[in-house]
Order: structure tokens, then C-alpha cells, then sequence
């Protein structure tokens, strides 16, 4: 199907090198995304992350463990924070990508630093449980008890409290969303922006990108479908999902933080992300939506120059507008 599509050229070889993220041999798919990572720190692509060497001369590094939800295991987290002395900064607090199943610290490694560096954030980038061992809402409620820890210790933190994002690539935009949603219901901590790119976000996978999403470079609708299926078990694709676990399914999105929506042509979540971005702007909820031609899912993470680096800088740029009000 690749022949057929218009893609960037920057973005074919790193197409082309991605490890296979086989969502029927679990252990396979995160072996080989490891050695990726590991090739791409030897070739420069990705810098040096902590315990290796200094990671950057303008950061402090750290990984910890904070609290998780009551009577639930720690949680890992990697905080990255501008050494240069500041007021409060706001915060970013990241859930990784990887369909709820493959990914860790290291998978938005490029997004934590360009958002600590260029945006002066404090990011605590967090590592939630995984499925298909632990099913929603495990990983969810992870990231919610992540988000609780950051607002309860923003002023060691050397956070604004009042200046607190939340935010991630495809499945962890899926989980900032929820959490989003959580934070709303359960009059929790206070979030002043939700950056969501290219997320999950219907469980019922019925939108057009989706229904014609079979064959597409680096994720399609046969992945999508397996990762679903490790995430909820049985009820993956019914209409009484929670919306915690599927943010489509919530009924009313009022009273949410403003939205940042990345989208990629060339991803079978594209549409689902797109109406999900029209529904809050029906709700009254701020929202800046970016779609992105001649790309494929996960493209801003490549490292490759170009239309990838464009990219993240859009984000910055827009993090920097929302959480500077």
C-alpha cells in the first residue's frame, strides 16, 4: 500500500529501519523496540539518556519512583528540569505512546527534552503499567495518581500549579485525554492544557481513516484492533466501553482544559482524532488542531529533520502560547 501514498521523503528510510512491533508476540515487539532505541542512541539520532552520561548541559535528569494509586505498585518516572534558576515553571506531565502495550522512558525521550529545553517545562515523563499484564485500568489510573503526585508536589517541583499540561503520542494521548476527563469528574488536580498527538480515541474504529486503514506504514487498523483487544479484553468494542478507557464514548466534553491535536495523513487514527477535536470545539473547549499531510503515525518522533522537526516545534510553540496565559 506504501507505493501508493504521497510521504515525505525524509521519513521513508526511518520507515524503513523501524522495529517490528508484532502486537501477536508481545515479548518479540519489545525486544526489538529496545535494540531500536539502542541503535538510534549509537547513531546520535537520540541523545544519551540518564545513568549512560550527562544527558544535557541545560538539564537536570532524574528517575524515581512516586506513589501509585492506593494499594497499586510505584510508579517509575524520569523528571527532566531546566537547571537555569527560574520562577515557577509550568509543567508537562508526559504518558508515552506504544498502544498500551510496548513502550517505556525512553519512548518520548525527544519530546521531554525539547519541551524542558525550548520550552523551559518541568516534564515528569511517566511509566505506567503495561498491558496486556495489566489491563485498563491499570494504566490509566497510573497516569491519573501521576498527575496528583505532580499537583501535590509542584513546589518542590518548582512548578506553577496553575500551569500544569498533561500530554502524549497515541496511546498516551488516548491516556491524557482520560485523565483529562478524570480530573473533570473527580474534581481533581487542575490541568490548563491537554496536548494530544495523534491519539487514540474510539474503540468502536469506525471512522473512514480507520476503515481503510489496513496496510499503512508503521501502524494500521490490524494493530489497532490487537492492541484494543489487550487493553479491554471482551468489551474492546462495544458502546458501553468507560470513556476512561475510550475518550470517544464520553457524552459530554464541557469543561475540559484547551486541546492541542496533532493528526497524520497517513494513520488509520487520523479521523477519530479530528472529530474527537470538532466535538470539544462544539463543547466550548479551546482547541488547536494540526493536520499534517504526507506523514504516518508517529512521525514527530523520528528524529530526522524536516517535516518531523517542524513538528515539534508547532508543539512547543503552542505550549508556550497556552501555558505563558
Amino acid at each position: 500500500m506504501r507505493d501508493n501514498l504521497t510521504i515525505e521523503p525524509e521519513l521513508l528510510d526511518i520507515i524503513d529501519s523501524l522495529p517490528n512491533l508484532d502486537i501477536n508476540d508481545v515479548a518479540a515487539g519489545r525486544c526489538n523496540e529496545q535494540k531500536a532505541f539502542e541503535s538510534a542512541l549509537e547513531a546520535g539520532v537520540i541523545s544519551s539518556i540518564p545513568g549512560r552520561t550527562e544527558i544535557d548541559k541545560e538539564l537536570n535528569v532524574v528517575e524515581q519512583l512516586i506513589p501509585g494509586p492506593a494499594g497499586e505498585p510505584d510508579i517509575p518516572v524520569r523528571i527532566y528540569h531546566p537547571k537555569c534558576p527560574s520562577g515557577p515553571r509550568p509543567g508537562f506531565v508526559l504518558f508515552h505512546g506504544g498502544a498500551w502495550v510496548f513502550g517505556g522512558l525512553n519512548s518520548e525521550h525527544i519530546r521531554c527534552l525539547k519541551l524542558a529545553k525550548e520550552a523551559g517545562a518541568v516534564v515528569v515523563n511517566v511509566d505506567y503499567r503495561l498491558a496486556p499484564e495489566n489491563p485498563f485500568p491499570a494504566g490509566v489510573e497510573d497516569c491519573y495518581a501521576a498527575l496528583q503526585w505532580t499537583a501535590n508536589n509542584s513546589e518542590a517541583l518548582g512548578i506553577d500549579k496553575n500551569r500544569i499540561a498533561v500530554g502524549g503520542a497515541s496511546a498516551g494521548g488516548n491516556l491524557s485525554a482520560a485523565v483529562a476527563l478524570m480530573a473533570r469528574d473527580r474534581s481533581g488536580p487542575a490541568i490548563a492544557y491537554q496536548m494530544l498527538m495523534y491519539p487514540v480515541i474510539d474503540n468502536l474504529m469506525d471512522s473512514p481513516s480507520m476503515r481503510h486503514g489496513e496496510g499503512l506504514p508503521v501502524w494500521d487498523k490490524a494493530l489497532m484492533q490487537g492492541a484494543w483487544k489487550y487493553y479491554l479484553g471482551t468489551d474492546a468494542f462495544t458502546e458501553h466501553t468507560s470513556p476512561y478507557a475510550a475518550p470517544a464514548r464520553a457524552n459530554d466534553l464541557g469543561n475540559l482544559p484547551p486541546a492541542y491535536i496533532l493528526t497524520a495523513e497517513h494513520d488509520p487514527l487520523r479521523d477519530e482524532a479530528i472529530i474527537y477535536a470538532m466535538r470539544l470545539l462544539q463543547a466550548g473547549v479551546s482547541t488547536e488542531l494540526h493536520q499534517v499531510p504526507a506523514t504516518v503515525h508517529g512521525f514527530d518522533l523520528f528524529g530526522c529533520g524536516g517535516v518531523s522537526d517542524r513538528a515539534l516545534d508547532l508543539q512547543v510553540s503552542a505550549f508556550n502560547r497556552q501555558m505563558a496565559l
